[in-house]
């Protein structure tokens, strides 16, 4: 009896061991598990048009990595967009005319967001194409004009390193274009809600980041890096509770600063000096009426303050809308100008304003300015006044020769942009500034962006360079997880990132110099420096080659180097 009860009371004794250990088994996998939630192997502060565009690029061509996206704000959805109207009121209307704030975007940027998300975005009329370009100067003859046959078509997927059969499918759409032009909050929520679809990238947001612990580069370099993480605390808003705000902290293998030109993560952590240029320019921007279509043609003309730009956005189908006939087209201005002129223009009256704009845009070529003034011509001898207008006439009809061949020869001449006929909404001013990183990365860190560099918006270069480190970020990543070496130590992941900020380094300078040049050379108004910028631009006009090689860089086809 005595050992039927003894053998009894150890049954009962393993069978509680087992289930005691079972229930601790449970718990700590529990305890595991949630911690493993809390790591990511990306982590992007900043979801604008820059960071969702890495996010969905990883979730696509990289899916086995963990991806987290954390933002101050929630884009609103796409139907909500197309249900408010521009002036901010909850009417449930769509918006009655496009926003200013939107970007000029290059084939190859277009092709990053790919083919689902472009016809998402045509499906809502909130894209506009362009195939052509006219640029001129207001104080001489030249006018360069690109158009679509200047791209080489067989690139488009050629340097691709993205590149699927459904994205094929942007052939058609793609090789017949120089651009387009996409608002900034449309554009945002496609994305937004693409990556939502897969499934893959957790969108934490609104947050407010606290604080950023990286690993520093003495830490770096001891051992494997394994232990070397970085942490991220922040604050999230958590709608429909008693307390809606709660602190959390994520670790991740890699931080990637989506977060803009004053980036947090950039000046918090405090290892990426910059070199920064104030142009000592502004530029204002607003939506406006045309009269005519801009037959799919983005405009700009330079004048020594700045260019003025009018370019192609979406038209208000009015019969598709309220049932009335007619379309109300528009068109974005971007002005770039001195502080002094900004605020005189952010203060002027509708009509004077409209009047202001036409009475640049309506302006075709000139002649070129006198070499000298008659004053200073006056104070020399005779024989070398001869000379200098000798030297004037040669030059003017050089550049007037140039500039009536290459009309001729390309069929293509100055085409008078439309007359604009009203301003929609508000207009918005903001500061032109030069900005570079020295190093885009530092031991799990990256820049990305307007982070790493900001550019003079002349050329419409400033979100497709964003792109750009986009694209060649996420290929070196891709790279660094399909060798094997993954993300989690430190040989593939900091290979992967001196892989991007040389690449990419390397492209941002050259274009940066190229932006820079151009600002200095239309800025000028010393007249001999004037008449080589016309002639410069008459050649590049009809010099084929040149031309071409221009619009391969500027439309995404082919790098700098």
């Amino acid at each position: 009896m005595m050992l039927r009860s003894n053998i009894i009371r150890q049954c009962c004794t393993s069978k509680f061991l087992a289930t005691t250990q079972r229930t601790a088994l449970f718990i700590f996998n529990r305890h595991l598990s949630s911690q493993q939630k809390c790591h990511y192997d990306v982590s992007i502060i900043g979801g604008g048009a820059v960071g969702s565009s890495l996010a969905h690029l990883l979730s696509c061509h990289v899916p086995s990595l963990k991806v987290a996206v954390l933002d101050a704000r929630v884009p609103n959805s796409v139907s909500d967009i197309l249900g408010v109207s521009s002036s901010g009121d909850d009417s449930g209307n769509p918006a009655v005319y496009p926003s200013p704030r939107a970007y000029a975007l290059s084939p190859k940027s277009l092709s990053l967001l790919g083919s689902p998300i472009l016809s998402k975005l045509e499906d809502a009329g909130r894209i506009a194409y362009y195939d052509s370009m006219q640029v001129w100067e207001s104080d001489g003859p030249a006018v360069l004009k690109f158009d679509h046959g200047d791209v080489d078509k067989d690139r488009l997927w050629q340097n691709s390193f993205f590149t699927s059969d459904e994205d094929k499918n942007l052939d058609h759409r793609l090789q017949n274009i120089l651009g387009a032009v996409v608002e900034d909050d449309i554009m945002v929520s496609c994305l937004w809600e693409k990556i939502k679809e897969t499934g893959r990238v957790d969108l934490i947001s609104p947050v407010k980041i606290l604080a950023i612990n990286a690993p520093c580069r003495d830490e770096d370099s001891q051992g494997d890096g394994h232990e070397s993480k970085v942490s991220i605390s922040y604050k999230r808003t958590v709608p429909g509770q008693d307390v809606n705000t709660v602190e959390e902290t994520i670790s991740t293998n890699l931080l990637v600063a989506a977060d803009g030109a004053n980036s947090f993560v950039r000046k918090t952590l405090g290892t990426f000096p910059t070199v920064s240029l104030a142009y000592g320019r502004q530029a204002v921007t607003c939506t406006v009426e045309i009269q005519d279509s801009l037959k799919q043609t983005a405009f700009q003309r330079f004048q020594p303050n700045g260019p003025i730009a009018l370019l192609p956005i979406w038209s208000d189908d009015l019969a598709k809308r309220v049932g009335a006939s007619g379309t109300k087209t528009y068109a974005n201005i971007v002005w770039s100008t001195t502080p002094e002129e900004a605020q005189q223009l952010m203060k002027l009256s509708d009509e004077i304003l409209i009047q202001r704009m036409n009475d640049l845009l309506q302006c075709g070529p000139v002649n070129v300015p006198p070499l000298l003034s008659d004053n200073f011509k006056k104070s020399m001898p005779q024989p070398i006044q001869n000379a200098v207008n000798g030297l004037e006439m040669l030059s003017r009809s050089m550049n007037n020769g140039l500039t009536m061949s290459g009309i001729t020869e390309r069929r293509l001449g100055f085409c008078v942009p439309p007359i604009i006929t009203g301003i929609m909404g508000r207009r918005f001013s903001f500061d032109l500034n030069l900005m570079h990183a020295k190093n885009y990365t530092c031991p799990r860190v990256a820049l990305i962006g307007d982070a790493a560099h900001t550019v003079h918006p002349m050329a419409g270069q400033g979100l497709n360079l964003g792109m750009g480190d986009v694209e060649c970020l996420a290929y070196n990543l891709k790279q660094a997880v399909e060798s094997g070496m993954g993300l989690d130590g430190m040989a593939g992941l900091q290979y992967a990132l001196q892989q991007y900020e040389s690449s990419r380094q390397r492209q941002v300078v050259a274009t940066m110099g190229g932006i820079q040049f151009l600002h200095g050379a239309f800025a000028t108004t010393f007249s001999p420096m004037v008449h080589a910028r016309s002639m410069g631009m008459n050649i590049v006009n009809s010099a084929g080659p040149l031309r071409k090689k221009l619009v391969q860089v500027a439309t995404g086809f082919e790098q700098v180097f």
